[in-house]
């Protein structure tokens, strides 16, 4: 099972994503960081979204998901994170 994570560089706190990466190491899952980058024509900046996708067993995603809820206080409360779940039967075609 996959889980993904989206948050706001500018407005997530370090110890967010320190917890998360704590988390993945301890619940042995494997994870991959992305950053994508948009361009807000109103402000004239760029936003930065952190896009981390963690892979592991179904107990172990579930796990993490329920442990990171907690923590959503570090993150501005404008911008939570975006949590998706995708299982293993979604991601392979048949």
């Amino acid at each position: 099972m996959i889980i993904e994570f989206r948050v706001n560089e500018n407005n997530t706190e370090a110890a967010w994503l320190r917890t998360l990466y704590d988390l993945i190491e301890e619940l042995n899952c494997r994870c991959n960081t992305y950053l994508e980058e948009t361009h807000n024509k109103s402000f004239k900046n760029y936003i930065r979204t952190r896009i981390i996708e963690v892979y592991g067993s179904d107990t172990m995603i579930g796990w993490l998901k329920l442990r990171m809820e907690r923590y959503n206080h570090f993150i501005d409360a404008h911008n939570k994170p975006v949590i998706k779940i995708i299982s293993e039967s979604e991601e392979e075609p048949t």
